[in-house]
């Protein structure tokens, strides 16, 4: 992860002498120059822009086996089950239980759907789910919950990512590339490209996964991937993803993870909102030099994210409004 050493209230200072010391800092909201800061980091960081030091690769393996749980306690509370086995099924999962010989055996052979986990992943200690029952239990039989497929797995997040600067986040946010580890021919393996879709449906053929996509997220990032077709081997696979930008809530917080080297990119992005809030004609100007700064950190970009990008990025900043304008009155001239 890359450093950085400015603070949001070091080009706060700067942008200030540039704007006739109008403070952007207004009371405890600390806007506009706080939702500012978050809207040029998050363009910064967000696709489809990649950076070398704002990535991690996530890894995995496939099974074969569904994966089950055991539980200990389970009980129904106005429709809610809560269940305390240790398990890796994640958010979202679909799991069959049976094994009930208590006041939950109706629920032997149902299908539920879970909805939240409890504990760390990828080895939680419960989950909650919705079931169409009133409130039942507690259960103490040792029922087993199995999954209804082996496509999905948990990928717990970066652990201590962005400690510098007061940021609080750094989690998944989109895939850039990822690999299966083919081990079909133990005597010559090698990675495969697997294809990101959106998402994937629940599929019962079995082969090499071809397929990949980002299915839920917890409340703590644990992100559950799903690969199709339903892997016939151990296949190992590894997944190299863009991290999210911190949430800035104070002007003593630094810039990471952006570097101080790209302080020029920033530091325009900061200054063309500012010279908006302002009313001050400058602001178009400050406004292409930051376009011009992103999209020169920038290796390999496609023509079409360029365009993509530009057109979003002007109709947020009502520069294409301004061009026409200008346009119109230098026509008329």
């Amino acid at each position: 992860m890359a450093v950085s050493n400015r603070k949001i209230a070091d080009t706060i200072n700067f942008a200030k002498r540039l704007c006739f010391n109008h403070n952007p800092v207004i009371g405890n909201s600390l806007e506009p120059a706080l939702t500012a800061a978050n809207i040029v980091i998050q363009t910064i960081l967000g696709p489809p822009f990649y950076y070398w030091w704002n990535v991690e690769e996530l890894v995995f393996t496939c099974s074969t086996i569904a994966p089950t749980a055991t539980s200990s306690t389970s009980t129904i509370v106005a429709g809610v089950l809560t269940v305390t086995a240790a398990n890796s099924f994640g958010v979202g999962a679909l799991v069959t239980a049976a094994g009930f010989t208590g006041t939950l055996a109706p629920l032997n052979g149902i299908l539920i759907s879970i909805q939240s986990v409890i504990g760390t992943a990828p080895s939680y200690t419960g989950f909650t789910a919705l079931v169409p029952f009133g409130t039942i239990g507690p259960d103490t039989s040792a029922a087993t919950f199995t999954s209804a497929t082996t496509q999905d797995y948990v990928v717990a997040p970066p652990a201590g990512y962005n400690t510098v600067g007061g940021a609080t986040q750094g989690w998944f946010s989109h895939i850039e590339h990822t690999s299966v580890y083919d081990i079909s021919n133990l005597a010559a393996p090698n990675w495969m490209a697997l294809t990101v879709k959106e998402n994937l449906s629940l599929n019962s053929t079995s082969g090499r996964p071809t397929f990949i996509s980002p299915e839920s997220e917890d409340a703590n990032g644990n992100v559950t991937f799903r690969v199709m077709p339903s892997p016939n081997k151990n296949y190992p696979v590894s997944i190299h993803v863009m991290l999210t930008p911190p949430l800035i809530t104070s002007i003593n917080q630094t810039w990471a993870p952006l570097p101080d080297y790209l302080e020029n990119v920033y530091t325009l992005g900061f200054l063309s909102w500012m010279m908006a809030f302002n009313d001050d004609p400058r602001a178009p100007m400050y406004n292409s030099q930051f376009k011009a700064a992103v999209l020169a950190r920038q290796d390999g970009i496609s023509l079409e994210d360029r365009d993509i990008f530009l057109n979003n990025w002007d109709m947020l900043t009502s520069t294409q409004a301004m061009q026409r304008q200008q346009g119109t009155t230098a026509r008329q001239v």
